[in-house]
């Protein structure tokens, strides 16, 4: 009994952990879209299908971009670029669940 409330908070702490940054983006896209669409706008595909991509697959990648673009000028500057390295590593330790970093 007492095994089993210790694994109630990790799993607690495990769905947050994956349901902030997409929470996060929705509500930036609900009260400023422009926050979300804008960077996406000179793409070649329609505009909302690359944020709703990144919604599913990449969220925190998706919010990096967003915010390096319309804050350091993209991709082009340093800051630009360690911003949305940081959100693929962090979105690649989401998906995979951090098993190559610590052997069990």
């Amino acid at each position: 009994m007492h095994g089993e409330l210790c694994h109630i908070p990790r799993c607690f702490l495990a769905a947050v952990g994956l349901l902030a940054p997409r929470l996060i983006l929705v509500l930036m896209w609900l009260f400023n879209s422009a926050f979300v669409l804008q960077p996406f706008e000179g793409f070649g595909v329609p505009n909302p299908v690359i944020p709703i991509a990144g919604l599913f697959f990449l969220p925190t990648t998706t919010l990096g971009f967003c915010w390096a673009t319309l804050s350091f000028g993209g991709v082009s500057s340093f800051s630009g670029m360690l911003i949305i390295a940081i959100g693929v590593i962090i979105d690649l330790g989401l998906l995979g669940n951090g098993r190559g970093i610590i052997k069990r």
